[in-house]
């Protein structure tokens, strides 16, 4: 199978405009659509279900970030900022399927934000304000900071090894709050007795990326609002690598993808923080146990 960047010289260049939030917001949804009917598209034909014509990818200095002339230096233009976390396996241009000079990213273990990663996304607002429009907090399945977080609020022995190295501690005790806010939802809809069971350290992680993600969504939006004229509406979402989709619920593979919002506005309460928690934790205790193994499960302890 041939993937192909096709740059058309005699094409039209189209400058794209991203008047406001909600188009910027859609056209990130749309990216991370054309991302997972690539991967399908690869995956299918990589099983013989297709005849293997090449997958065609138009492309243009524009699209690309580049240069029009040589030695021109592009003007910087994302129209989005996009806080996610390190892991490697969640590169934020290609799960959105967008290059260089697009967005604004800042990646972090657990998507936490400390002093450096709020100064930096002030400087954006600051200094970007032209071209950005929106504010994204994206979480990640099976994130392996949200699992020492949790391992450390369930074994609380385990802690030690943390506490010794002071930067490796802030991240885990940023996310605590999400643990704390999830454990409380799953045992409102799971009952006392899910503390026993064998799926609730699994549950406890899956359920507490969703929530970190509101959670930072939250800080970051009172952030702005205490020290911004005219802040930026703060949304989240959290990638799934079992459906490849960015999305704030989980979700099975019979489930209608209209049915599943693609990413919220930051919650403005505790209250509405943990109506999200609820929400999430009913979710995840709703699926079947295929769906639960897909999407929920950990496999090692990370």
């Amino acid at each position: 199978m041939d993937i192909i960047y096709r740059y058309d010289p005699f094409a039209p260049i189209e400058m794209p405009r991203i008047p406001d939030v909600a188009t910027a917001m859609n056209r990130l949804i749309e990216g991370n659509d054309r991302f997972v009917e690539i991967v399908t598209q690869m995956q299918e034909r990589t099983l013989g279900r297709h005849s293997g014509e090449p997958l065609v990818i138009p492309v243009s200095p524009v699209t690309l970030g580049l240069p029009l002339f040589e030695g021109v230096m592009p003007t910087q233009a994302p129209f989005a900022a996009i806080v996610g976390c390190a892991d490697a396996r969640v590169p934020t241009e290609a799960i959105f399927d967008e290059s260089f000079n697009s967005l604004f990213v800042l990646r972090i273990a657990g998507n936490v934000l400390g002093s450096e990663g709020i100064g930096s996304l002030h400087y954006a607002l600051a200094n970007l304000g032209e071209s950005l429009r929106t504010v994204l907090i994206l979480g990640h399945a099976k994130c392996g900071a949200v699992t020492a977080a949790v391992d450390a609020y369930l074994s609380p022995e385990a802690y030690v090894d943390i506490a010794s190295t002071h930067a490796l501690r802030t991240i885990v005790d940023g996310i605590q709050i999400a643990v704390r806010g999830a454990a409380r939802a799953l045992t409102l809809h799971g009952g006392g007795l899910i503390e026993s069971s064998p799926d609730y350290r699994s549950l406890l992680v899956a359920v507490s990326v969703y929530v970190n993600a509101a959670v930072s969504a939250l800080e970051l939006q009172r952030e702005f609002n205490g020290f911004i004229e005219n802040p930026p509406a703060v949304n989240f979402s959290v990638y799934d690598f079992e459906t490849l989709r960015v999305q704030c619920l989980p979700s099975d593979d019979d489930d209608d993808s209209n049915k599943i919002p693609r990413y919220l506005p930051a919650p403005d309460s505790a209250d509405e923080l943990f109506q999200y928690a609820s929400d999430v934790a009913k979710a995840f205790l709703s699926l079947d146990d295929d769906a639960l193994d897909r999407n929920c499960r950990l496999t090692v302890k990370m």
